[in-house]
């Protein structure tokens, strides 16, 4: 009786409980992107909901050190040709991080510390596959010129073009461009220390073809700053919108679609690449059953007339399109087939919401 009487008690202190947090309005839901819409009004209820992208930005992002992205061979006094960079063991993909226990953040810091300390030996900090270790340099002088040289090529700041995929209303996070941006020669995805993303201005569209991916031109708007990157992920970039009420991002509200739900046969995807968000026709025509994250999770093949006329298909700076299916979102744009412009993959929205939220927590 005393066990029967403890349960009921138990029992009645949970409602007490529950009806005190309804009322007071404390929230129960701890996932962040748990949303809906209700007299244009976001609350939070059982169903996900986000902000569909579509949208085309310049991302603007800064390496953590300098980035070394080729190896060079120097003529110098002695009109010999010589690389010191290539004898010390440096290699394409290298993150400098260091010279001489002194941090650096860009080139100017390695020019201006050289200039100042002349023909030496230096000690080279670099970050190789997450491993830390130095290299000994030798600079040389260049023939005919008083520039000192060390034979390799580097870069701090990379910029491009790409798509928004969502902005969660409540939280104002982001994700775009649906693929991690990595380097050309290494295939490793770039470790970033700022980035910014603003929006941007589509100027000419180059057409796909086969073997030859199209690509959306135009230039950033920098001084319309719309948000923050806060790291490079596999499955995109993703960071924080500064003011989501400023009109750029004001379409409704849309389910987030389990993979579960996706089925081969017509979706739709959103799109800037006519300088206005429009919807064009697709056809999703096969489904990868995944047991964990991978960025190519279905195949999609382009069937919308008007975007098979201004694109031929699949181009670069559409990665991050949102894919739409039975009114939900499901997905977003990553890959196009080399062989096949009209053809791409697409990843599961769940990957990149996975990707968003457990990094950041």
């Amino acid at each position: 009786m005393k066990s029967f009487a403890k349960r009921v008690l138990f029992f009645i202190f949970f409602i007490v409980i529950l009806l005190a947090a309804v009322y007071f309005g404390y929230d129960l839901n701890t996932n962040p992107y748990v949303l809906t819409k209700t007299d244009n009004e976001v609350i939070e209820t059982e169903g996900k909901y986000l902000i569909p992208g579509g949208q085309t930005i310049g991302v603007e992002l800064k390496t953590e050190g300098i980035l070394v992205v080729g190896l060079a061979d120097i003529i110098n006094t002695d009109e010999l040709s010589v690389s010191p960079a290539k004898i010390a063991g440096m290699q394409i993909g290298d993150k400098i991080l260091a010279i001489d226990s002194h941090s650096i953040e860009g080139t100017d810091d390695v020019l201006k510390y050289t200039r100042e300390q002349g023909i030496k030996d230096y000690s080279f900090t670099v970050e190789r596959e997450g491993k830390i270790f130095d290299l000994i340099l030798s600079p040389v002088q260049m023939y005919e010129s008083d520039e000192l040289k060390f034979g390799f090529w580097s870069r701090e700041n990379i910029a491009g073009i790409g798509t928004v995929t969502f902005v969660d209303p409540k939280t104002r996070k982001f994700s775009a461009i649906g693929h991690g941006i990595s380097d050309s020669e290494t295939g490793s995805l770039i470790d970033i220390e700022t980035g910014t993303i603003s929006r941007a201005n589509i100027t000419n569209i180059k057409l796909g073809k086969k073997g030859e991916p199209g690509e959306i031109m135009g230039y950033i708007l920098k001084n319309e700053h719309l948000g923050t990157v806060e790291d490079n992920t596999s499955f995109g970039i993703y960071g924080n919108i500064d003011n989501i009420s400023m009109g750029y991002f004001s379409r409704d509200l849309i389910e987030v679609g389990k993979k579960e739900e996706i089925r081969i046969g017509p979706a739709q995807i959103y799109s800037c690449v006519n300088n206005e968000i429009q919807t064009y026709e697709i056809e999703i025509t096969k489904i990868f059953y995944q047991n964990k994250p991978g960025e190519k999770s279905f195949v999609i093949k382009i069937v919308d007339d008007d975007l098979l006329e201004l694109t031929n298909g699949i181009i670069q700076g559409m990665s991050g399109c949102p894919i739409i299916q039975n009114n939900k979102i499901v997905g977003a744009v990553t890959h196009v087939f080399m062989n096949d412009p009209t053809k791409g993959y697409g990843i599961y929205i769940e990957w990149i919401l996975d990707e968003v939220y457990n990094d950041s927590q």
